[in-house]
């Protein structure tokens, strides 16, 4: 179900590398991309723990993005439990893919 989501979204959207749904805990549920699937499994569960350092804060982050060679790696929280990280080549297609991921968070969001 999430694989078709994904490789709509990675095969239509320019620029983007690799896609990853996981979970808090830095497991992929499901993931697609140009890039090694064993490379985008070891990025997302790094940024899981990242991101799950920041939930001491009064208000976890519903988005970051990081600048970290050779990618744009954005983080989009879903649930608590569930992130969605997309690996882009430059800011450039961040940007133009703004609209493309929310719909695709949308998706994700409603089938929770």
């Amino acid at each position: 179900m999430y694989r078709d989501a994904l490789e709509n979204f990675a095969g239509s959207s320019s620029g983007v590398q690799g896609v990853i749904f996981m979970d808090s805990e830095g497991e992929a549920i499901d993931q697609v991309g140009s890039v090694e699937a064993y490379d985008l499994k070891v990025i997302g569960a790094h940024f899981s723990i990242f991101f799950n350092a920041m939930n001491g804060f009064d208000q976890q982050p519903g988005s970051l993005i990081v600048s970290m060679e050779p990618y744009e790696l954005a983080m989009y929280r879903l649930t608590k439990e569930y992130f969605l990280l997309v690996l882009y080549r430059t800011p450039y297609h961040v940007l133009i893919n703004k609209f493309r991921v929310q719909d695709l968070i949308a998706f994700i969001k409603k089938s929770l």
